[in-house]
């Protein structure tokens, strides 16, 4: 069966994606309410309790909100690293935790997991690298800077999951406090859309997609995040990167959450 990943809530109100192969399913982020969570999942056919793992990315509320209620509740095991397991203390208490340090790799039913350092204000914030039937997702949400590292973990993906958190210039005119301008616009804050193109344009060797994700509601909007990435990929002659935003919550209606399936992506590339 293929690979399929489902965008559940992506931005600073919560985040969450949903990946399924060969009947299993896992959570990357559980950052929103216990009753959504549940809802949006039972509402496409996903018993909770039917879940493989939860991995997290980092504690951070938006990420790790309900992750500890929902294992607790339905006894999935959390994914996390070390310092993330302490950051979250007596939140996971009585939830079994299985500790994946970054840069190494595990197997969760037919996904294979790896892990990499991402640079967040968090502990040890880390993206994943997650392969099934023959087709990779990479996530990277939650970055200030990148590095020759975070590049390699997104090359060669299918669907790459990567933030665009804001415009420059849209972020200098807000009515943010300049601490607070100063933390996102820093190297462990949030990644820009220009960034995220130039990130884009080092990791992209060949036609994938990707998910712009976690969009500022403030400092952003679809079309100039996918202008302002478009922009730096056209400068860097990137081409065959099909570009789509993801929305901050999805609906519970058709086609109302992005999903991706790796056999479609195999059909496109085959017509081409």
């Amino acid at each position: 069966m293929p690979l399929t990943v489902t965008s559940l809530a992506s931005g600073s109100s919560g985040n969450a994606l949903l990946a399924e192969c060969d009947g299993v399913s896992i959570l990357i982020d559980c950052g929103i309410a216990l009753r959504t969570m549940e809802k949006l999942l039972v509402y496409r056919g996903i018993a909770p309790a039917g879940l493989r793992a939860l991995l997290l990315t980092h504690e951070h509320g938006d990420h790790a909100y309900s992750a500890a209620a929902f294992a607790r509740r339905y006894k999935v095991p959390v994914v996390c690293n070390a310092e993330t397991r302490a950051a979250l203390g007596a939140e996971l208490d009585g939830v079994a935790v299985e500790l994946l340090p970054v840069g190494e790799r595990a197997s969760v039913g037919p996904f294979d997991v790896a892990s990499f350092r991402l640079h967040h204000d968090a502990a040890d914030p880390v993206g994943y690298r997650v392969t099934a039937d023959g087709s990779t997702l990479a996530v990277a949400v939650d970055l200030g800077s990148w590095t020759d590292e975070t590049a390699e973990a997104l090359r060669d993906a299918d669907l790459i999951v990567v933030e665009a958190n804001h415009d420059r210039e849209l972020l200098l005119a807000s009515p943010y406090p300049w601490s607070i301008r100063q933390r996102i616009f820093g190297p462990r804050g949030h990644l820009d859309n220009l960034d995220c193109g130039a990130l884009l344009a080092r990791a992209c060797r060949r036609p994938c997609d990707v998910w712009l994700a976690h969009l500022s509601e403030q400092t952003n909007t679809p079309r100039v995040a996918v202008a302002g990435v478009r922009r730096a990929l056209e400068l860097a002659g990137v081409r065959g990167v099909e570009l789509s935003t993801l929305p901050r919550r999805s609906a519970n209606a058709p086609h109302g959450a992005p999903s991706w399936r790796s056999d479609a992506r195999m059909l496109q590339r085959e017509l081409f």
